[in-house]
């Protein structure tokens, strides 16, 4: 019961995280004022992180550690990781994140790809100017039962970010004058 006890506590950290990672995004860089916050879009944010996010880090860490051989010098073990993760998980993860958080917004399956076109490089090659230094210190020095927290700690900066860029509203009829 304990195990089940701190994967419930693991992947409802995860959820605040991104929640909080959503309201920085709304009040920090929108410069939204509260009567404006969009508690709604701060919720699916999170909820993305109690069924999705959170979930799929946690077997994928367990994944890892149980596939990398521990008979590898530690650096070599970490940077195999940090490599698997960035060339394995990062791309299908970073896409799915793109195609959820407008679903979950309620945006139409059209608009999601346009957005998918025209987002999901950026944020890909965004992600590999944090991720791969933020895992090498992960995997490197985190023990496996904080490896989720520490990535939603560095996640906070992400998510903030992620959230600006996937809840801007997709221009069906773009102006080309513009």
């Amino acid at each position: 019961m304990s195990a089940l006890k701190a994967y419930l506590k693991e992947i409802v950290n995860v959820a605040a995280v991104m929640g909080l990672g959503d309201m920085v995004a709304q009040f920090g860089i929108e410069k939204k004022p509260l009567n404006e916050w969009d508690t709604g879009r701060t919720l699916r944010f999170g909820a993305l992180g109690l069924v999705f996010v959170g979930p799929v880090l946690r077997q994928w860490y367990i994944f890892l550690e149980s596939r990398v051989p521990k008979t590898l010098n530690p650096m070599r073990r970490c940077v195999t990781k940090m490599l698997a993760d960035q060339c394995i998980i990062a791309p299908p993860f970073t896409l799915a994140m793109s195609f959820l958080v407008p679903l979950v917004n309620g945006e139409p399956a059209d608009q999601i790809r346009k957005r998918i076109f025209e987002y999901y490089p950026s944020l890909l090659a965004r992600n590999y100017m944090l991720w791969p230094a933020a895992q090498l210190i992960n995997f490197r020095f985190v023990p496996l039962s904080h490896q989720v927290l520490y990535v939603q700690c560095v996640a906070l900066i992400w998510n903030s970010y992620l959230s600006l860029v996937l809840n801007k509203t997709v221009d069906p009829h773009p102006n080309p004058t513009k």
